[in-house]
């Protein structure tokens, strides 16, 4: 099998990071986009470009580099984000809304048209396929965590996912993963700074095992799979749908 041009946004940490070492043990051609290079290699076969996603000309650059080292892209995954911190009108200052819901809406959905719009051009050449990192707040609206402009951010996603699937058709595939609680290092955009949300990764894997029927927690590891299915040929007729690894919260919560 030839190998596979492949980029991956916000690869350096979490899921993202996860699924590029995926690609990269199938022997796939793999470049990161990500703000903060980090100080080791990430594995054999991964490259990272220094760039922010709400960046056209970054987007731009992690493409052409895919390009340069494969000659082709096959595979583009929007997964950089950012979260709200559980972000609720009647605990906030307008300011802090205003600059809370700008800064997630500008990572988590413009960061994802940026990049979509850098990597069409090779896609509908190779006849390649995208996969976007959604979330359960693409559904849920309450009892996650997930705040006003992170629930809103997911939900212009879930739009944009079924918007572009349509726009790309026939030839690019447009699907996404909707995880219910992986903890990663995710950020919380806040007042002033960024904050982790999992900072206490021990309680919020209890929190999380309760909140959904099979009390389940899913690992990056795991979730890189169903990546590798979506960019796979098994998946040729699929587009413009979510797999859903979020322990059932579709047909319910868990119970304490």
């Amino acid at each position: 099998m030839t190998a596979r041009g492949v980029l991956v946004t916000g690869g350096c940490s979490g899921i993202g990071l996860a699924v590029a070492r995926a690609h990269a043990a199938l022997g796939d051609v793999v470049v990161v986009l990500d703000r903060h290079a980090p100080d080791t290699p990430l594995g054999a076969g991964i490259e990272v470009v220094a760039g922010d996603v709400t960046v056209a000309e970054d987007n731009e650059r992690a493409v052409a580099r895919v390009l340069a080292l494969a000659g082709r892209l096959d595979h583009f995954v929007g997964n950089a984000g950012i979260h709200d911190g559980g972000l609720r009108l009647g605990e906030a200052d307008a300011e802090t809304v205003r600059r809370v819901l700008t800064r997630v809406l500008e990572v988590d959905v413009l960061g994802y048209a940026l990049g979509a719009h850098a990597a069409r051009p090779a896609l509908l050449e190779s006849g390649g396929c995208m996969t976007f990192t959604l979330s359960d707040a693409s559904y849920e609206v309450q009892g996650n965590g997930a705040g006003l402009a992170y629930v809103a951010a997911k939900h212009a996603a879930l739009g944009l996912v079924r918007h572009l699937a349509i726009d790309l058709a026939p030839v690019v595939r447009v699907n996404a993963v909707a995880p219910g609680g992986v903890i990663t290092g995710l950020a919380a955009a806040g007042a002033t700074d960024e904050q982790p949300v999992f900072a206490d990764a021990e309680t919020i894997h209890g929190l999380v095992e309760r909140l959904n029927p099979l009390h389940v927690v899913m690992r990056p590891s795991e979730l890189a799979e169903l990546y590798l299915f979506l960019a796979s040929p098994a998946a040729r007729g699929m587009t413009g749908e979510v797999l859903r690894p979020d322990g059932g919260l579709s047909v319910g919560r868990g119970k304490s």
